[in-house]
């Protein structure tokens, strides 16, 4: 794999995480620009609400999530299946994006594997490319960001802990998703807050919008009779624009299948020196 080709996969890879951050990551939600009359909304702590559908997503240890967004010019759409085990998250998302087309990552604790469309220069015989949880080389090291970025914006956990940064949430009211009997819950997420209780890439994304001018972000989230999470809905501003996305979670508590390509088909970034 030359130096040149190395270079264009860091391209790829970057445009693919910073889209994937600014559109899933944050998980806050759709413009408020519509008033809600109710003189007197129920309304309960953002921590405590967090700590009940943490909970309860802990619980089940599995689920799946189909995806679409748009900002930026760029479209996406994707789905994927997740696992909670001892407090880690496993997670095998594939995504299709209008500029790069379609890319499938494979999340695991020890290492995390990528595989890009045909045409970026990855050997036809090993289209995964493997990075090492710490990893000794340049471009392993690289492409570390890149793949936090990925974690950041389908770990459900992490991303729905932006409600301990609300002081209280609105219960909007009950509301049905795809079958399931749902309550619907509005938030307005100080910023500053919310960056403050982050880090990595998610604080860098939040840092970038309160220099845009950005202070507050507004979240929604369903959640059905169990107390498990089932659709977001986000409208975020962005120094790249607007970042539109809707997701539905699905299959809580159903067994999934997280597992590493097989070696023949991986191309270790690892073994790339320089």
């Amino acid at each position: 794999m030359s130096r040149r080709t190395s270079s264009a996969l860091v391209a790829l890879l970057a445009l693919v995480g910073s889209t994937l951050l600014a559109g899933c990551g944050a998980l806050p939600g759709s413009s408020g620009d519509q008033e809600r009359a109710r003189p007197a909304p129920v309304t309960t702590p953002g921590p405590a609400l967090y700590s009940d559908v943490v909970a309860r997503m802990a619980e089940e240890g599995t689920a799946t999530f189909v995806f679409s967004g748009v900002g930026g010019g760029e479209t996406l759409s994707g789905q994927g299946a997740m696992r909670f085990t001892d407090g880690s998250f496993d997670a095998d998302v594939t995504l299709t994006m209008s500029e790069t087309g379609r890319v499938r990552a494979v999340l695991l604790p020890s290492a995390s594997y990528l595989a890009l469309p045909a045409a970026r220069g990855l050997p036809r015989a090993k289209p995964w490319m493997k990075v090492a949880s710490r990893p000794r080389t340049r471009l392993g090291r690289t492409l570390t960001p890149v793949v936090d970025q990925l974690r950041t914006s389908f770990d459900p956990e992490g991303s729905l802990g932006l409600l301990r940064a609300a002081r209280r949430v609105e219960e909007v009211g009950p509301a049905t998703v795809e079958d399931v009997a749902t309550t619907q819950y509005h938030a307005v997420l100080d910023l500053r807050r919310a960056t403050a209780q982050v880090d990595g890439t998610t604080k860098d994304q939040f840092q970038s919008m309160l220099d845009a001018g950005v202070t507050a972000l507004e979240y929604e989230v369903w959640v059905d009779m169990s107390g498990l999470p089932r659709r977001f809905s986000a409208d975020i501003p962005t120094t790249s624009g607007l970042y539109s996305v809707t997701g539905i979670y699905r299959d809580w508590g159903r067994k999934v299948s997280i597992a590493a390509p097989k070696a023949k088909h991986v191309f270790d970034a690892d073994k790339l020196k320089g």
